[in-house]
């Protein structure tokens, strides 16, 4: 390490997954590292990600090491499964249901994450980070040549506190504070204007209990494997749903919505709005009719997408939601923190021993942005248009997981030490699934427009079931899966080209009006 005179090596903005990754990741390897976690809560509380996808997963078993905590304090998720309706009252057993028909074959995790975050807190402080908590920086003077960065510090008990540093580590969430210190934090309102509300709920009905079966018979039929471990998603015009099952027999629920296409339900508080919109849809009445609902553990975010232009400088570094956040329908938050949190601590541990670091620098402040656009471009934009349209969205299902498995689940698999170093869709390939993937995202955009134009958006929200008779392995197999979304693709090109246009297209009744 190279001597300095800094009270610390390292000052990381934020206790929770990501700092706590962070320093847990430098300080086993570098043991003789002084760390200072700067925590400002009492105690985490809930995200609105509780849910991992498969690279968020790797990164949790094989970089972190967490499998034995994972397996005996969180749920195993098996899959994700989305539900369509043509009508509120649609029976349960008419819906065009979605999703896998086995057990998944990589680890991946229903999160509480609550105590996922005090467990990585704690680990990172039993490798020897200090930790201060709860504690709020007043003041961040960053150095722009080799002198330290010096921060204002206040202790909940205590006086305010003075430290230096060599580096700066931000993972202070959507909080984003060096983002925004710096002007580089930018909303993507326009671009991607969603909101969401959720919390937690008890006396939830699961879709594999006795009472479900017994009013449902049907539902013992096609999938072998619970329904209820996965991650089920309602679905509808400009909004959806996910139920995830957490550890302590609690639900996470919630609801996000693009503000162009639709409006939730009015209602005396954002628990009842939530209420009453999971009752416009079969699988929310069947499930959370008689739930009972923590008021106190209610959370509303009116914009979810933000990112930073820049995540790196002169020895500081952002990572997880410090640097951005797109959308949680797909469960990419911890993805991007794993690759976030990976590339950092590459970056810090050159640094400190002495190397030059400013190439590793420029490639991050050119690699996120894009990634983040390319992968925003891939699977969000407009997507909600189309998100109630159950064949459109399982030829995306199709699509969107095999390339997800060809690139960044097969990278991180195959080539750890360079992959977890990298931004996703990284390099020719990257960019030719990126641009591919937009490609047919634009497409079932359009599809789902003409669709609705012609009065047939949502013709097959009844009556299919939709399962991929292969379970996906992180190799070069999921070319098959990717062949089945093409097909289903182009079927959905020949039925709509070949719909009549209606003199009157009929309104669909699940439809509420869009949000001033």
């Amino acid at each position: 390490m190279t001597p300095t005179s800094t009270d610390y090596d390292v000052v990381i903005m934020g206790g929770a997954f990501s700092g706590a990754s962070a320093g847990m990741l430098l300080k086993r390897e570098h043991p003789d590292m002084r760390i200072l976690i700067v925590e400002r809560t009492v105690q985490f509380d809930r995200k609105v990600g509780e849910s991992t996808s498969e690279v968020a997963g790797c990164f949790l078993t094989r970089v972190l090491h967490q499998g034995g905590h994972l397996s005996a304090h969180h749920y195993q998720k098996h899959g994700l499964r989305m539900w369509f309706c043509k009508t509120p009252d649609d029976p349960v057993c008419a819906l065009t249901e979605v999703g896998p028909r086995y057990q998944s074959r990589l680890p991946t995790f229903q999160l509480d994450r609550a105590i996922l975050d005090e467990h990585l807190l704690k680990e990172a402080c039993d490798f020897g980070c200090e930790l201060l908590r709860p504690a709020t920086i007043k003041s961040i003077s960053l150095s722009e040549d080799e002198a330290p960065h010096t921060l204002e510090i206040m202790p909940q008990e205590g006086q305010m506190r003075t430290v230096s540093t060599r580096w700066i580590i931000d993972a202070s969430g959507k909080a984003a504070v060096l983002a925004k210190k710096l002007g580089v934090h930018r909303m993507m309102e326009e671009l991607h204007p969603t909101s969401s509300i959720w919390c937690r709920m008890r006396n939830v009905n699961g879709l594999d209990t006795f009472k479900s079966r017994k009013m449902h018979p049907r539902l013992m039929e096609n999938v072998k494997q619970l329904r209820t471990t996965a991650t089920n998603h309602l679905m509808g015009h400009g909004w959806w749903c996910w139920i995830i099952p957490l550890s302590d027999g609690s639900f996470s629920v919630g609801v996000t919505w693009d503000r162009r296409f639709y409006t939730l339900p009015s209602g005396p508080s954002l628990v009842a709005r939530l209420q009453a919109h999971l009752m416009t849809h079969p699988i929310g009445r069947l499930m959370f009719e008689n739930a009972v609902p923590d008021a106190d553990d209610t959370f509303y975010y009116k914009n979810l997408a933000y990112r930073s232009d820049r995540i790196a400088g002169n020895r500081w570094v952002m990572v997880g939601d410090a640097t951005g956040f797109m959308d949680p329908l797909y469960s990419h938050g911890l993805d991007f923190a794993g690759y976030t949190v990976s590339a950092a601590v590459n970056l810090v541990e050159k640094n400190l021993m002495g190397e030059d670091t400013r190439e590793i620098t420029d490639y991050l402040n050119k690699a996120y942005p894009r990634s983040w656009s390319l992968w925003f471009n891939a699977l969000y934009k407009d997507k909600y248009s189309y998100m109630g349209d159950a064949e459109l969205i399982n030829a995306t299902f199709l699509l969107d997981l095999s390339s997800y498995f060809l690139g960044p689940v097969r990278g991180v698999y195959s080539n750890p030490d360079a992959e977890w170093k990298l931004m996703p869709y990284e390099g020719s390939a990257g960019t030719f699934f990126g641009r591919f993937m937009a490609f047919y995202n634009r497409r079932f955009v359009h599809l789902g427009q003409e669709r609705r134009r012609k009065g047939i958006y949502g013709m097959k929200n009844n009556g299919h079931v939709w399962m991929p008779h292969m379970s996906l392995s992180p190799d070069t197999t999921a070319a098959r899966l990717l062949w089945s979304g093409i097909k289903v693709w182009i079927k959905a090109e020949i039925s709509t080209w070949l719909a009549p246009t209606p003199a009157t297209a009929p309104v669909m009744m699940a439809e509420k009006p869009a949000e001033a």
